[in-house]
């Protein structure tokens, strides 16, 4: 004996909408808070990376001078043309309490910030961001982006795209 089983429309209808709010609800329960947007004069998020030699960079141990971030990547004409003068400005500057970290993010891997850093003769600590992690502390999406710190790690200014001596020495020239 078989029994017909009738489901109407609308019964289909509410099962389907039920299934997509159930979805929702438990895709949507994220813990963890976004990320807030960084603001010109925010305190810039701490971190601790190696750099390639291995060295421990902790962002907070460098307060005293400004810092520069520089989020890269290796195949970014911008970042190749300009990091010459981010390395004349920092030989320049170094004895002033400067200090330049450059991160690699997404893509990157060990052997394409060595050939970078032999290739441009880079004289401060690249860091590996693989995960990109700081990218995403820093609310980065698009590169090159450098980010101004001022000595007590306020946000001075984030530019995008190529840097040239004249934005390094206006915008960080009175803590230097």
């Amino acid at each position: 004996m078989s029994r017909k089983i009738s489901i109407s429309a609308q019964s289909i209808a509410l099962l389907c909408i039920f299934g997509f709010l159930l979805g929702r609800l438990l895709l949507g329960c994220d813990r963890e808070a976004p990320p807030k947007n960084l603001q010109l004069g925010d305190s810039a998020p701490d971190f601790a990376a190696k750099d390639m030699d291995g060295n421990v960079i902790v962002l907070s141990n460098l307060r005293g001078g400004p810092v520069i971030l520089r989020f890269f990547e290796t195949n970014c004409r911008f970042c190749k043309a300009d990091t010459p003068a981010f390395t004349e400005f920092y030989k320049k500057h170094q004895d002033k309490g400067l200090k330049i970290l450059y991160i690699g993010s997404f893509y990157e891997n060990d052997k394409s910030l060595r050939a970078f850093a032999k290739e441009l003769g880079t004289i401060f600590p690249i860091l590996l961001d693989n995960t990109a992690k700081f990218a995403d502390l820093y609310g980065i999406r698009a590169y090159p982006q450098t980010l101004f710190l001022s000595p007590d790690h306020k946000i001075l200014a984030a530019l995008l795209g190529g840097v040239g001596e004249a934005e390094l020495s206006e915008i960080l020239g009175k803590y230097l």
